[in-house]
């Protein structure tokens, strides 16, 4: 069963043509969405409002419920659910936007039923970028709208901004969130959207603002598109535009700007406990780091063991600008013989002061040539012995590509053996 009204089905192309003409960003609204049947249906089996469902970022009860568990509401739930992981459906929203391969979400993170109460407000963001899970990357929402009856003026519109950091220069959409209207927009770092405060009048304020949300996703997108993961990232609302200087606060501007600060500090102390929470990651990964470097260890040729670690060494043969280890002979060692290669970028000679049991060497070499270096050296068996280089000149890969790659190296020992 398609629960999608046949005329939006056949008007896919055209769809497409005002989807990529828009602006801020991406975007199109379609009226009369669904099969207008099953959309009422929807409105009626639309879940009560529990205080369980409508936690915030830290846990506490606000004015907005989130079901994602899509099919334990209710049949006809379960019949769009089943219709959402469709080719017919898939292949609609491809054909719709121009972007193919995409793919349904059973999770329903962050999506499913969304109902706002009397004053709850959305302020402008970008979504998460990957889905948590599979690790997919977020390309459209897909929200369809189930109010029968909304005025303009009681708020609630989805807003699509340019730019809500630069207020003078931001441009904002504005779509209603009329009874059975799909918005489509698709989910960049510039995809900058939320919407204005509810305010209903006294006699319409059991209503609240509801709607049905999917995300799409698809397992590779544009490079240019591409971002490092994050989550959700909001803008805070700026001051009411009406106060000024001398201004007297009423009860409604004092309503307001205690929940403009609500919604800031919870964002802050949100972003606080993630701050936390990743700073809390990145020492563990620098301790198993140290741990794994304190490890490393040179691939050396003879009998010869290294007591502890090589410093300034990585895994793949590249040394910074200063290496240094300890090894020890099981037999008499006469000598260490290196191989080592400059990289062609540096441009000048790469020039080495070498340390080896008490001896001092110098040594140049040519940039992208192979360099065989001998050594003298005099060391009984079970004598420790230190080896330390010193380069004159360092190089950073990435700072000329988008490789990634900040490390500053020196040169690369591709072979050392010792003599016996």
């Amino acid at each position: 069963m398609s629960c999608i009204d046949p005329v939006n089905l056949r008007q896919a192309d055209e769809i497409e043509r005002r989807f990529v003409a828009a602006q801020p960003f991406r975007h199109v609204v379609i009226p009369d969405f669904l099969d207008r049947s099953l959309c009422e249906k929807l409105l009626a089996d639309f879940p009560r409002f529990e205080d369980r469902h409508a936690l915030n970022e830290m846990g506490e009860v606000g004015g907005k419920a989130v079901r994602m568990d899509v099919r334990d509401i209710s049949e006809s739930y379960r019949v769009l659910d089943r219709y959402l992981q469709t080719a017919e459906f898939l292949d609609f929203v491809s054909r719709a936007t121009g972007i193919p391969d995409l793919l349904y979400d059973p999770d329903y993170i962050g999506g499913g039923t969304h109902e706002n109460r009397d004053g709850q407000s959305l302020d402008a963001h970008v979504d998460f970028n990957y889905h948590p899970r599979t690790r997919w990357h977020r390309r459209l929402n897909l929200i369809v709208y189930l109010n029968p009856h909304w005025a303009a003026a009681w708020g609630g519109m989805l807003e699509l901004h340019s730019d809500p950091w630069n207020a003078a220069a931001d441009h904002a959409v504005g779509i209603a969130p009329a009874f059975n209207t799909c918005a489509i927009f698709e989910t960049t770092e510039a995809s900058w959207h939320g919407f204005s405060q509810i305010r209903l009048p006294a006699d319409s304020a059991h209503l609240s603002r509801k709607s049905f949300a999917i995300y799409l996703y698809t397992r590779e997108r544009p490079a240019a598109q591409t971002a490092p993961p994050h989550a959700t990232i909001y803008v805070p609302e700026v001051m009411p535009s009406h106060l000024r200087g001398g201004y007297t606060l009423g009860d409604a501007d004092v309503r307001e700007l205690t929940g403009r600060f609500s919604r800031l500090r919870t964002q802050l102390r949100y972003l606080y406990d993630r701050e936390k929470h990743f700073g809390a990651q990145i020492d563990a990964l620098e301790r198993a780091l140290g741990e794994a470097r304190s490890a490393q260890r040179l691939e050396l040729q003879g009998y010869a063991t290294q007591p502890a670690g090589v410093q300034g060494l990585w895994p793949d043969g590249w040394a910074g600008a200063e290496m240094s280890m300890r090894l020890m002979p099981t037999r008499a060692a006469k000598g260490l013989r290196l191989e080592l290669w400059s990289p062609p970028q540096l441009g000048n000679e790469q020039e080495l002061r070498i340390e080896l049991g008490g001896q001092t060497f110098s040594q140049a070499l040519r940039p992208g040539m192979r360099t065989p270096v001998s050594l003298r050296l005099q060391a009984r068996a079970g004598e420790e012995v230190g080896l330390s280089i010193r380069a004159a000149h360092t190089w950073i890969p990435g700072a000329a590509s988008d490789s990634g790659d900040r490390r500053a190296l020196a040169y690369r020992i591709v072979s050392a053996s010792l003599e016996h």
